[in-house]
């Protein structure tokens, strides 16, 4: 069983994702990690992101494995969002995400191991009437993923990223991915995929193929 590239088995899960951080989470620890949680309001600003993170692994130990969930959604037809809810929903995805990546990024490279897995939405990939500013902020972190991977993979640190289809709590016929079946995604690149740098699973259960 890996142990997501070090010998600290603990995990950090950043964004109140509901269904789908508990599912992570609780997967994390079947898999023996020690698992911290950083809710979107320790999400907003970078300092104090850094300090919740800090205090989390003063408490569990350092980082092994850093899940970031954004968790906003809001749609609008192109024109139609203000520049205050743009500015709000890209800072919830790019931001919280970057956000999160600085305040546990650096004690892996200074470890010389770690592993980063980021979640954004299949919407990044698909391109859906209406839903043109949400498509944006959550593509962005597929762009930040990959340029971040390749900063960061010389020195030990695995950065990948997972593209999440519609969710759906239960088993239905339709086109959805269940959240126990992301975390199994993660479990993947936390175990199995060590040769993964920069690279985006879409986990959209038929919905994008």
């Amino acid at each position: 069983m890996s142990d997501g590239g070090n010998g600290n088995r603990v995990a950090l899960v950043a964004g109140s994702g509901g269904l789908l951080s508990d599912a992570i989470a609780d997967r994390l620890r079947a898999e023996g990690f020690s698992v911290g949680r950083l809710e979107d309001g320790d999400l907003s600003h970078r300092t104090q992101t850094i300090a919740a993170a800090e205090r989390i692994a003063g408490s569990l130990g350092r980082v092994s494995v850093l899940v970031t969930i954004p968790t906003l959604h809001d749609a609008a037809p192109f024109g139609e969002m203000s520049s205050p809810r743009w500015g709000r929903l890209l800072e919830a995805h790019l931001g919280a995400t970057t956000n999160a990546c600085a305040a546990v990024v650096p004690a892996m490279v200074r470890a010389g191991q770690g592993t980063v897995i980021t979640i954004s939405s299949w919407l990044a990939l698909a391109g859906i009437a209406g839903e043109a500013y949400y498509a944006a902020a959550t593509g962005s972190i597929l762009a930040f993923t990959k340029s971040f991977a390749l900063e960061v993979a010389a020195k030990g640190v695995r950065v990948n990223g997972i593209a999440v289809g519609p969710l759906e709590p239960a088993p239905t016929d339709g086109a959805y991915v269940l959240p126990g079946e992301v975390a199994d995604t993660v479990m993947f690149l936390v175990n199995d995929a060590g040769f993964f740098v920069g690279q985006v699973l879409v986990a959209s259960g038929g919905a994008l193929v």
